[in-house]
């Protein structure tokens, strides 16, 4: 599928991330309900980027299977939702956005610790959300635990983006929607805003288009905090 023009291709776009600027930080994040911080750089993300569509495949998912991101909506955000959106897009799956309770209609179901439990007649895997990307410990029968992604080759491989690229259940967001995302070209601080097309752009697309990096901030922060952390992180805030 040709990419409309202005648009960008999230894919192609890490892709020149990782060979022109792979040392680079691409990701910061932080969590206040931990206290952790996690950072990125273009080349770290994409590697977890391609274990994960390895994982998709050892699954048996290909090009335009529908993979369910609960995490999108219970968890924005958080590194690992954009890990997966984005294995998503390079393998050609698409993406739907939808609630737990919505998940009937796909081949695959990616949770959070909270529901570690299998999907109903659905291929289910279960994301511990730690920093770091450990793994659950203990997993519930009937569910893959998402740190087997480290056991994947370092391969990439891509195929054409699916359209829609991102399905919400009442709207569907088209590749020629990714012409409407504003590249960055700085470090910004950004807080989720729980929509999952508009973090998307803010913290994955605008940095990967226009070179740029951000430090998202997820949990409670008071302003006092949120201008401490932009300070540390050189980071300006919206």
């Amino acid at each position: 599928m040709a990419i409309p023009h202005h648009a960008v291709d999230p894919v192609q776009a890490l892709e020149r991330r990782v060979a022109a600027h792979g040392a680079q930080p691409l990701l910061t994040c932080y969590d206040t309900a931990d206290g952790s911080r996690v950072e990125f750089s273009a080349r770290t993300f994409a590697n977890w980027v391609d274990k994960t569509g390895g994982l998709l495949g050892s699954l048996g998912l290909d090009e335009g299977s529908d993979v369910g991101l609960p995490l999108l909506l219970d968890h924005p955000g958080h590194w690992v939702s954009l890990v997966w959106t984005m294995a998503c897009w390079q393998v050609g799956c698409r993406v739907l956005a939808l609630p737990r309770d919505d998940l009937d209609r796909v081949d695959l179901a990616v949770v959070g610790p909270t529901h570690a439990h299998p999907v109903p007649g659905v291929e289910t895997v279960v994301c511990s959300l730690h920093p770091l990307g450990a793994g659950l410990g203990h997993p519930a029968p009937g569910v893959t635990d998402y740190a087997t992604v480290l056991g994947e080759p370092d391969l990439h491989w891509r195929t054409d983006l699916p359209d829609p690229l991102l399905d919400e259940g009442t709207s569907r967001r088209l590749v020629s929607d990714l012409a409407g995302v504003h590249p960055l070209t700085t470090r910004r601080l950004v807080q989720p805003s729980g929509n999952p097309w508009t973090d998307l752009g803010d913290l994955l697309l605008a940095p990967l288009s226009g070179g740029g990096s951000v430090v998202v901030v997820r949990g409670d922060a008071s302003d006092d905090l949120l201008t401490r952390i932009s300070d540390e992180e050189h980071a300006s805030r919206i």
